[in-house]
């Protein structure tokens, strides 16, 4: 196949509707995520339940129940967008693993689907922390301790998966009609993006957050065009190995 990684991309194209629905949920319900850059973000990284109700309202607060409502369809739409971005990196690891036989791509695989389905429960659980708060909850310790979970598994998964990716980005003009300086700019970028992830994860402040998850955005784009673009050199070919 000349183009390996067009099925993923065009796949990556059903995401834009869900991830339009998820921002516009949020947008007219009154939420004030500083320091994050919007509040789905602040939603992944709550640590107490002062957190919780710095983005929700007080108890007594008249938007509450507005955000919790806005937060759970946002959510939603959440679990569609984690299965299109779920599948798109899974289906370019698997363009990559029959353009190259490298085995490195099956662990790109199961870290695909290993970061799809951490993001499903950690949606489950921010749902289920705005029920709490629904029926007037103040203890929060349980849900958190979850979110923890599952939100570092997903993007840790991620980080994991562009960190691992950029052995291919060295090497994608041996492959493919790129030039080398692309590969080594999106394997540059690869690095960074591990590295801020790292930090995010050795740190725990909002900045770190944002960079990471901001970081991991900016790839997923550059992941969409490079596979977009990619063409099969001729005679390209080889036998399965590391």
């Amino acid at each position: 196949m000349k183009r390996p990684f067009l099925p993923a991309c065009l796949l990556m194209l059903l995401a834009i509707l869900p991830m339009r629905m998820m921002r516009q949920s949020v947008a007219d319900a009154g939420f004030q995520p500083a320091p994050f850059s919007s509040p789905l973000l602040q939603a992944e990284f709550h640590t107490s339940g002062d957190d919780v109700l710095a983005l929700y309202g007080a108890e007594n607060s008249d938007d509450r129940k507005e955000r919790t409502d806005a937060m759970r369809q946002a959510h939603r739409y959440d679990n569609l967008f984690l299965c299109i971005y779920g599948l798109f990196l899974a289906l370019f690891a698997v363009g990559g693993f029959r353009l190259t036989r490298k085995k490195y791509f099956l662990v790109l695989i199961a870290l695909a689907l290993l970061a799809a389905c951490a993001d499903f429960f950690e949606n489950y659980t921010i749902v289920q922390i705005t029920y709490a708060l629904d029926n007037r909850a103040t203890d929060f310790s349980l849900h958190l301790g979850w979110l923890a979970t599952y939100t570092w598994l997903k993007w840790l998964s991620l980080a994991a998966y562009f960190g691992l990716l950029m052995r291919f980005f060295c090497e994608a003009a041996d492959w493919g009609n790129v030039g080398n300086w692309v590969g080594k700019i999106l394997a540059g970028a690869c690095m960074l993006t591990l590295l801020a992830a790292l930090l995010a994860f050795g740190m725990r402040t909002a900045r770190w957050e944002n960079w990471m998850a901001q970081a991991i955005t900016v790839l997923f784009a550059g992941l969409f065009l490079f596979g977009l673009f990619f063409r099969k050199k001729n005679g390209v070919g080889s036998k399965v190995s590391a």
